[in-house]
């Protein structure tokens, strides 16, 4: 056998054996749940003056984040909203800081609808978009619910929870 044959054949070789065995520095997958409790910090809202009713805004909440493994972690969001008689959709950036200073950073999408009482329901989506400490490299997504428990009104900071379930994956170590 040639030197370049034999080149081929351990290149092919090493080739199939990657692709074949997964390698030892493979992603890990890490399922979880839990749930914000949160309140209004500062809310900015002016009226669109297109239609009666519709308002734009950006809020910032703060609040903590227990998960799956009773982790408590302090929450920092900005929202912005689109709402036209308390429903419309959202968007929102979150910071989410463990004991450790371990973060994750998450951008989120949704639709908020008001109920008559002027309390609200809401879901969407978020997307982890960084991480820091245990968290770097993290990648996934997953989904949140939850109640805004008073109507919006100035100088009233209402109580709001959501609960969310998510699937991401940090590098191995």
């Amino acid at each position: 056998m040639t030197h370049k044959a034999r080149n081929m054949v351990i290149c092919c070789a090493v080739l199939a054996a990657v692709v074949v065995a997964p390698p030892t520095w493979a992603e890990k997958t890490v399922n979880d749940k839990g749930r914000v409790v949160y309140h209004n910090v500062k809310v900015e809202v002016m009226d669109a003056d297109d239609v009666p009713g519709h308002i734009l805004g950006i809020a910032h909440q703060r609040g903590l984040q227990t998960n799956a493994a009773g982790e408590v972690a302090t929450w920092s969001t900005k929202v912005f909203i689109d709402f036209k008689n308390g429903s419309g959709p959202h968007q929102a950036y979150t910071i989410i800081t463990f004991e450790d200073k371990s973060t994750m950073i998450t951008q989120a999408k949704g639709v908020t609808g008001a109920h008559a009482d002027g309390t609200a329901s809401f879901s969407g989506t978020f997307d982890y978009i960084g991480g820091s400490g245990r968290f770097a490299g993290i990648k996934g997504g997953g989904t949140y619910a939850g109640r805004r428990l008073a109507p919006i009104s100035p100088g009233v900071s209402a109580d709001i929870y959501q609960d969310w379930e998510a699937s991401y994956t940090l590098p191995s170590d």
